[in-house]
């Protein structure tokens, strides 16, 4: 079933793609998560030309890639090592957005069963506006 329909079919829980998350970051889990950090700067990315839709967490490793590229030219085949570990850090920043978005599609889930059921801490976890 695609997110669309989901978006339709059951809005209460469906997370938006658009907003941030309603809960706490830390809810469910009994230890701290570590919080993702941009390693490189805006000034870094803006003068390496890096495109709008490849600044994200991996934007280092693509300055690395760049670079070895550029040392390595026309022997781009040097830079396999830099290659993979940007796919590699691109795989996992994907499975960890995939993995929030289960995370908040299930809470969503818990918090309307228990709003069903009348429970009283049906809003528990939830960040307050």
């Amino acid at each position: 079933m695609g997110h669309t329909w989901s978006e339709y079919v059951a809005p209460e829980t469906t997370p938006l793609r658009d907003k941030p998350s309603q809960f706490e970051p830390h809810f469910g889990f009994s230890t701290e998560r570590r919080e993702k950090k941009m390693i490189a700067s805006l000034a870094e990315m803006e003068s390496a030309k890096v495109p709008l839709d490849a600044r994200d967490f991996c934007a280092h490793m693509l300055l690395n890639l760049r670079g070895c590229i550029r040392d390595n030219f026309p022997f781009n085949h040097h830079c396999h090592h830099e290659r993979e570990e940007y796919y590699e850090c691109q795989y996992h920043d994907y499975l960890d957005r995939m993995k929030d978005y289960e995370r908040e599609k299930r809470l969503l889930h818990r918090r309307h069963q228990l709003r069903q059921g009348g429970a009283p801490n049906a809003e528990e976890g939830t960040i307050s506006a």
